[in-house]
């Protein structure tokens, strides 16, 4: 009898700690994705830039220039160029001791200071993403060879199920009530505080971003406060992003309904009708309005199967995750009949 018994307890015990394996969180998972959508949304924007060069009056360099600046930072065009302090939590973020620094200069130096991990956390396995668990020395932040082959790597995560159509103001909208809800202040809610905490693996508000796993550090970015009810609106990137879609959104529905979009003197796109080629006349006083309405149902079918394939992408999650479930189930199959057996 004992032996059965030691049999199912050993069952139970191999269960429960495959569960428990299965079931770990990844940290910062959650907020590296709504991140990445956003580098798909810069992207999708690059990838419009590049198809109407030549096609249209639209300053393509200086709009190149815009989403280069978004994930990278003012005037640096690549990851090279980018520069990196000394200690992480001056990119990164701290509040403390006096002291501050904030994040949210660069959308990919963001994703960095979330995805990196450092020698300071031997037991962190993964990190942002299941099987990442770079480490780096920390006297070795302000060297650019690591934070270079994090990118790529992020990149191709990123990038991957990018649409290529442009993204619209509600997408990002959308992605950007994600990200609001990822933001976390200290709970003790100091009204000197002027920082909020995006990442980290706590449910509070931290202190400083220097990737140590104690209770007022870890891995994380520090965002500044901004005016008003929006706890994003502190953002760099995020608010030149917001300004760059709603433009680029305007300037794709003027060409595609045959306006010249030309750049202003104040940086707003300008619009100016052109005459439609092949322009059938017109036979009734409201012909002009009817055949106008084609093309804007056209445009709200596109958006709407836009928003949806986006939508796809980003909620999909990996097979591996998708198989979890039926494992656990089926472990639990298996204890109950050979309970029965034994019995």
């Amino acid at each position: 009898m004992w032996k059965k018994s030691a049999g199912l307890f050993v069952a139970m015990f191999l269960m429960f700690s495959h569960v428990s394996g299965s079931q770990k969180d990844i940290v910062n998972e959650e907020e590296f994705k709504v991140l990445c959508e956003f580098v798909r949304l810069t992207e999708r924007i690059s990838k419009w830039v590049e198809g109407i060069g030549g096609k249209s009056e639209v300053d393509v360099t200086l709009l190149k220039e815009r989403t280069t600046d978004i994930l990278f930072g003012t005037g640096v065009n690549d990851v090279n160029g980018m520069t990196w302090k000394y200690y992480r939590q001056l990119d990164c973020g701290r509040d403390s001791g006096g002291l501050t620094d904030i994040a949210g200069e660069a959308l990919v130096k963001d994703l960095i200071c979330l995805c990196e991990g450092m020698d300071g956390q031997p037991n962190l396995e993964d990190l942002c993403y299941a099987g990442n668990a770079k480490r780096h020395k920390s006297n070795m932040w302000n060297g650019p060879d690591n934070h270079r082959k994090t990118w790529d790597d992020l990149r191709s995560k990123c990038t991957t199920g990018r649409g290529k159509s442009v993204p619209t103001e509600t997408e990002l909208q959308e992605n950007k009530k994600r990200l609001q809800g990822l933001i976390k202040a200290r709970k003790e809610g100091n009204v000197g505080d002027h920082l909020y905490t995006y990442g980290g693996g706590k449910d509070r508000g931290l202190h400083t971003c220097s990737g140590v796993g104690t209770e007022s550090d870890g891995i994380c970015v520090l965002y500044r406060k901004g005016p008003g009810l929006d706890n994003a609106s502190g953002i760099k990137w995020l608010g030149n992003l917001e300004k760059l879609v709603k433009e680029v959104e305007k300037m794709n529905k003027e060409e595609s309904t045959g306006g010249s979009t030309k750049p202003s003197t104040d940086g707003k796109p300008s619009m100016e009708k052109k005459p439609k080629p092949n322009t059938k006349p017109s036979t009734g006083e409201n012909s002009p309005a009817k055949g106008s309405e084609g093309p804007q149902r056209n445009e709200n079918t596109n958006a709407q199967t836009t928003k949806s394939t986006e939508t796809n992408t980003t909620t999909m999650r990996p097979p591996e995750e998708q198989k979890s479930s039926s494992k656990i189930i089926l472990q639990f199959l298996w204890i109950f009949f050979f309970a029965i057996c034994v019995n």
